[in-house]
């Protein structure tokens, strides 16, 4: 019960850690703030997290747990043709995105002004390089390239494509999910697929 209470009690931080973070920018977040914000006492906060760099790792890694990756990277290498893969790829980053934007939004935030939420959006970023590579790989292994098109470059036009900040440009300028996700989708077929 004390560790179902203590899970509850971490939850409870980091949520409110990164609605205050969204809303006011990470600079401008105290430690006492989230603490308050949430019920907690300050040293509830630091006990459990230690540091604003801390919180937002917790955050960044509460994100990249999220089971929606897995089950999406096990149906990509089960699909038969290109379009289906870029299909997907395309439409789980845009649910991930979509559902963990203010995350985002906070990590750029942040790896603006702090060297060590820097390194780990550097470990973010190289995360999803790789799991663009795997796609790569499988898109090389069904013949599905273009013409000309490396492994290489296909992880930079996934990247280009469909990577975060992507998503948040379309948004920035007017355009909603649905029409982003078919837009990216098109252009991701036809800059990758024979």
């Amino acid at each position: 019960m004390r560790e179902s209470a203590a899970a509850a009690t971490r939850e409870a931080i980091l949520d409110t850690a990164e609605a205050l973070f969204a809303e006011h920018g990470y600079p401008h977040v105290t430690i006492k703030r989230i603490a308050d914000q949430a019920g907690v006492a300050t040293g509830t906060v630091y006990a459990a997290f230690g540091t604003k760099p801390a919180l937002v790792s917790a955050l960044t890694e509460r994100a990249a747990d999220d089971p929606g990756i897995g089950e999406v990277l096990a149906a990509v290498q089960s699909a038969t043709t290109g379009q289906e893969v870029v299909r997907l790829v395309v439409r789980q980053t845009c649910d991930l995105v979509r559902h963990h934007h203010r995350v985002m939004a906070v990590l750029f935030d942040a790896a603006a002004v702090d060297q060590d939420i820097a390194a780990l959006l550097r470990e973010t970023e190289d995360l999803q390089r790789a799991r663009f590579g795997e796609v790569a790989e499988l898109l090389g292994r069904l013949g599905a390239l273009r013409p000309g098109v490396t492994g290489r470059e296909a992880v930079r036009i996934l990247e280009y494509f469909v990577a975060p900040p992507s998503w948040h440009r379309m948004l920035r300028i007017g355009w909603d999910w649905e029409d982003a996700h078919t837009f990216l989708s098109d252009a991701v077929c036809a800059a990758l697929l024979r």
